[in-house]
């Protein structure tokens, strides 16, 4: 025992503290061996445990989850959650805690996904390999199981990535609504009943979002082991299809097969007629009315389908037919008739494709259909209608499964009946059999793509191959338009007549019109039945009529110019501004002016038709103009005439050799300054064009003409007079400012 009332020593101290020390470097290394040998310690990681407590659902943080696996061993990542799931068992106490059902229901739903994931976290995705032996020769059943077998990884792939997305969207919704109650929870009172229900709810959908991406992870590692194993797959097929031989011995069964093919063709057609017979019947309006229609759709598709499948089968086995033919050099085979069948093969092809997809979207449309209510399920007649009508819809997708095989059968055979077609020929015949082979796989693509519908008017869908023949059928029209104008035109130059009207308006009446009929020609291709847009296009021929008035009124008045003819390209006009030039076309909406500057000024045919406009060239080409000027008083008149008439002869526009147009002078007056005269020309058709080209001619010949004759042209004169009174007082004063100056 310590005497503690004693003052200890400096030495002692000292030893106190070596002593002290020693104890608790033992007792630390029994502590360590202790928790060593302890298998509990062992399986909660020890050290790695040490300092971590469970949390409540009231102090829940944001990594709760991630911290628990942190603090888990290895071996056991989920050894904490499970202890958390143990300790959550005391919440149960209803007499307690007065939990409501869906925080109580949390706590078995937290502990059964964290044994799911206990599992899934100690199993590994494994898939036994798959050796394929390679033969020296296969047969085409070989080569179709193997088909066969892909067809059918694929289509486990298919639902498997559908399974992926679906735990992907679960996982999205589980994680939107944990953020969710993770903002709830921190706004709640620490220790409030509703956030301690809030926060189970929060570990319950942690435990939801953890389980889904587990899943995930397991189907996306399955998924990649399955695409390997099908990528080997694939491989070996490519090896066995260039190793295929055909079964010579079956030509004769084959053929037999054909015979019995078309027969029941034969049988199942008579049958799709009755079924289409059926349907045209009109069912009651009302329920059992429309599940009867409903029935009489899919017995229709079923027997179409039926149809279909025998029409692949038979151009299957026609195809394998000619395709054992085509390895036998004794048997002779025409490649017109196997091109033929491939072309027939093609479309049959095309036809199923386009049935699978309106015939899935009319079983799919039913099965998702509202269920029968309680009030009907009693009703025995709807009852076994509504279960027939589910019963054949999933017999219809059955066996649109089944057609999707034929028809990927029909696609093999029918590449392997070309290959060797082409591979028998040589040279420049071998070069077109590929070109054959290639447009006509270009062109059985191109009709697929352009039998799509693209969107739909009045209910009739519209697909790429109309629209691109109402192209085709326009662009003709316009082609043969541009044909028909370019003949015009020739006759026109043959003719002679330099912009004559009437071949400018057939000119233009004939392009509007084949434009239109080609128009019209191209939309009757789509198929729409316009009889139903009438009203709507009554309707918005109100409005439209509103906002295009202008555009139409210009239209109309066109026409008019062509037709009443008051107005002809290479007429050369005067607006009422004074504004002049020549028509140099007159299309639908405006008329094109060209002016004596070459510019060209664009007139709207309404302007045109509603004011005033002279015609300088309607009727007659050439027209007079008057030229007036004047003269100083006491000039000889016959003189003035004579120089005038001289001028006038000079100039090229004047005509000279028409009788009655010879030119005039007359005198018009007496002036204040002048004796005035006017010079009436008449002048040719393109001096008409040019009147201010004209008049300065004219004007420059009579000055010419005057200054030759010595005749002087009077202009105003002005003389200014000063009173001399006020000249000679001006003159005084300067003088005596000069002498003051001095």
């Amino acid at each position: 025992m310590w005497n503690i009332k004693s003052k200890p020593s400096y030495r002692s101290n000292q030893n106190f503290l070596m002593v002290w020390v020693v104890f608790t470097f033992f007792g630390f290394l029994a502590n360590n061996a202790a928790i060593a040998q302890n298998p509990l310690d062992l399986l909660t990681g020890g050290d790695k445990a040490q300092g971590y407590t469970t949390p409540s659902p009231n102090s829940l943080k944001v990594k709760w989850w991630q911290e628990a696996i942190k603090n888990s061993p290895p071996e056991d990542p989920y050894f904490q959650l499970n202890q958390m799931a143990d300790e959550l068992q005391v919440y149960t106490d209803v007499e307690k805690y007065n939990l409501n059902n869906a925080a109580i229901q949390a706590i078995s739903q937290f502990k059964n996904n964290l044994n799911q994931l206990t599992k899934t976290a100690s199993s590994e995705v494994t898939i036994d390999p798959i050796v394929y032996e390679k033969k020296a020769a296969y047969s085409l059943a070989e080569i179709y199981a193997y088909k066969q077998r892909i067809r059918d990884i694929k289509n486990t792939q298919n639902q498997r990535q559908e399974d992926i997305d679906l735990l992907r969207n679960d996982a999205k919704a589980q994680n939107q609504a944990m953020d969710d109650l993770i903002v709830k929870h921190r706004n709640l009172p620490s220790e409030s009943l509703t956030r301690l229900e809030t926060g189970l709810l929060w570990i319950e959908a942690r435990s939801w979002v953890a389980l889904y991406e587990r899943q995930v992870e397991v189907l996306v590692n399955k998924q990649a082991l399955v695409d390997k194993q099908l990528l080997d797959l694939q491989n070996h097929l490519a090896d066995a299809v260039q190793l295929i031989q055909p079964d010579v011995e079956r030509i004769e069964e084959l053929d037999e097969l054909l015979t019995n093919v078309a027969e029941q063709i034969d049988v199942v057609s008579v049958k799709v007629q009755a079924a289409n017979l059926k349907i045209a019947s009109p069912e009651e309006d009302s329920i059992i009315g429309g599940f009867l229609t409903d029935i009489k759709k899919l017995e229709l598709a079923s027997h179409m389908l039926a149809l279909n499948k025998l029409e692949l089968q038979q151009v299957k086995a026609k195809a394998q037919f000619d395709w054992i033919r085509s390895t036998q050099p004794e048997m002779e085979l025409d490649d017109d008739e196997v091109l033929k069948h491939v072309n027939i093969a093609n479309l049959i092809k095309t036809k199923t494709e386009a049935n699978q997809v309106k015939w899935k979207a009319l079983a799919q449309d039913i099965l998702i259909s509202p269920a029968l209510g309680p009030d009907f399920k009693k009703i025995k007649k709807i009852r076994d209608a509504a279960l027939k009508r589910t019963r054949l819809a999933q017999e219809l997708l059955l066996d649109l499964e089944d057609l999707g095989w034929h028809l990927e059968q029909v696609t093999f055979i029918e590449g392997l009946l070309t290959e060797q077609v082409i591979d028998s020929k040589s040279g420049l015949n071998r070069v077109w059999a590929q070109v054959k082979s290639y447009g006509q796989f270009a062109w059985s693509g191109f009709e697929k793509m352009a039998n799509k519908t693209l969107f739909k008017i009045n209910e009739t869908p519209i697909t790429l191959m109309p629209l691109l023949r109402l192209i085709i059928i326009v662009l003709i029209g316009y082609v043969v338009s541009k044909f028909v104008r370019f003949i015009i035109r020739r006759v026109e130059e043959r003719r002679q007549v330099d912009k004559s009207s009437v071949f400018f308006i057939l000119d233009k009446l004939i392009h509007y019109l084949i434009i239109f009929v080609a128009t019209i020609a191209g939309f009757t291709t789509l198929g729409i039945d316009f009889t139903n847009l009438t009203l709507i296009a009554g309707a918005l021929s109100v409005g439209i009529g509103f906002g295009l008035q202008n555009i139409v009124s210009n239209f109309v008045s066109g026409l008019t110019i062509m037709f009443e003819r008051s107005l002809k390209v290479g007429d050369y006009i005067e607006m009422e501004d004074g504004f002049t030039g020549s028509v140099m076309e007159i299309n639908a909406r405006s008329t094109r002016i060209n002016t004596n500057d070459n510019i060209d000024v664009v007139i709207p045919n309404s302007d045109l038709v509603t004011n005033k406009i002279i015609n300088w060239t309607l009727r007659d080409s050439i027209k007079r103009v008057k030229i007036p000027f004047g003269v100083a008083y006491g000039t000889d008149k016959e003189k003035v005439r004579a120089a005038a008439i001289e001028a006038a002869e000079n100039v090229s526009y004047t005509l000279t050799n028409m009788k009655g147009k010879e030119p005039e002078v007359w005198m018009t007056g007496f002036g204040d300054n002048s004796i005035d005269f006017v010079l009436l020309v008449w002048v040719s058709k393109y001096g008409v064009r040019r009147p201010n080209r004209i008049k300065a001619s004219f004007l420059w010949e009579l000055d010419t003409a005057f200054n030759k004759y010595k005749i002087e042209v009077p202009f105003p004169q002005r003389v200014i007079h000063y009173a001399e009174s006020k000249i000679f007082d001006k003159q005084s004063e300067d003088d005596e400012l000069a002498k003051d100056a001095k």
